[in-house]
């Protein structure tokens, strides 16, 4: 359900429900109550109550009656793209189900999954929430810094196509910040919505100056961030990318700048050129590279289980490939 829709005194009202549909102020807003409920200051339900108030023009403060608060509570309740549900020993509870029954037992609570069996016996466990961060929209889309202003990377899903406006080398210097102190939030800030073509040094420089940036939005820039990354690597056809089992090093992890310049070597252009090479080209040639080893491989008459050895990938996804 991407929107709720309701009639109030005889007027059609719909509030979005997904990340895609909030505005770049309803995103910012919705990430401070975020924080705070990462830092244990107001509940889940507070978190949906204050957005719902916020996106209807409502002041919580001054509902005062039982119905208002009993109205607000109801519409709070259908707010679900925020959060995910966990389960206990990685949800462990859910494993056995169909996946429209496991998509609704992980965004809606177990005491209003009305009509599946299993939502009484996940009411006595003891779940958490978690925020559901995996989405593709740029939802901070300019930085204001005193005069200058100060633009974002693009990301686009129209007509079933994936673009991203990052380099192959900004996308695996942000990527290599992700997690990293609050202190280092205006680097990551500095390489995603650097101004020009792309520089290490530049972004550098440029960092000092994103300093004055307050947290309010660095946290929302490293969380929009993340989303896209998640959404990269779950939704689409580059999750590939992330099989490989980690007893070595990664393509995209610690030897992203390793495996970038591997393709100068390959013949795609000198190290200048794959630098600035689109993230989605960058992206695709990896998956190419390692689908075409796996059928090199077995072409080779080379055993799935030596494939898998050779390309640390699991079995599943060689028999996918070939």
């Amino acid at each position: 359900m991407l929107t709720i829709d309701f009639i109030a005194k005889g007027m059609q009202y719909s509030i979005p429900n997904s990340w895609d549909g909030l505005t770049p102020y309803h995103f910012q807003a919705l990430m401070r109550d975020i924080q705070r409920f990462a830092d244990g200051k107001i509940s889940v339900g507070m978190v949906r109550a204050n957005y719902v108030c916020r996106i209807m023009g409502w002041n919580l403060q001054k509902i005062r009656n039982t119905d208002g608060w009993a109205n607000v509570a109801w519409l709070a309740e259908q707010v679900t793209f925020p959060f995910t549900i966990v389960y206990p020993d990685n949800d462990a509870a859910l494993q056995e189900l169909d996946s429209e029954t496991y998509r609704l037992c992980k965004k809606i609570p177990p005491h209003r999954l009305h009509g599946i069996t299993i939502s009484r016996y996940l009411d006595r466990l003891d779940y958490k929430y978690a925020v559901d961060s995996c989405f593709c929209k740029q939802l901070v889309p300019a930085i204001h810094l005193e005069d200058e202003t100060f633009f974002a990377y693009n990301i686009e899903t129209m007509f079933n196509r994936l673009t991203c406006s990052l380099t192959a080398l900004q996308f695996i210097e942000a990527r290599g910040l992700l997690g990293c102190p609050k202190e280092q939030l205006p680097l990551l800030a500095a390489i995603l919505y650097y101004p020009d073509r792309y520089s290490s040094a530049g972004a550098h420089k440029l960092a000092q100056k994103f300093t004055g940036l307050p947290m309010d939005e660095l946290i929302p820039i490293a969380f929009n961030f993340q989303a896209f990354i998640n959404y990269l690597f779950t939704k689409t056809e580059f999750k590939l990318l992330t099989e490989l089992e980690e007893t070595k090093v990664s393509a995209i992890s610690t030897g992203a700048l390793e495996s970038l310049y591997n393709l100068s070597s390959d013949g795609f252009g000198d190290i200048e050129t794959i630098e600035h090479m689109n993230v989605i080209q960058y992206l695709t040639i990896l998956r190419k590279k390692i689908i075409d080893t796996v059928r090199s491989l077995h072409a080779a008459k080379m055993d799935k289980a030596d494939i898998a050895r050779e390309t640390r990938l699991p079995i599943h996804i060689i028999n996918e490939i070939l």
